[in-house]
């Protein structure tokens, strides 16, 4: 299954979840409720996989 990546709007912790998983509604790291934002890599420049660094 594709893994997607996930960013805490918060704290900027990273998680990696199953495509399909939501995101939970609170940070693992920072125990705080964020907005987590899809991180993901989609374009060539970084393999199509893990963290798009464009995105910090």
């Amino acid at each position: 299954m594709e893994k997607l990546t996930w960013k805490c709007g918060k704290c900027g912790n990273t998680i990696e979840l199953e495509a399909g998983v939501a995101p939970p509604e609170s940070c693992p790291s920072c125990k705080q409720k964020c907005d987590f934002l899809n991180v993901t890599c989609y374009v060539p420049e970084c393999g199509i996989q893990g963290q798009d660094p464009r995105l910090g």
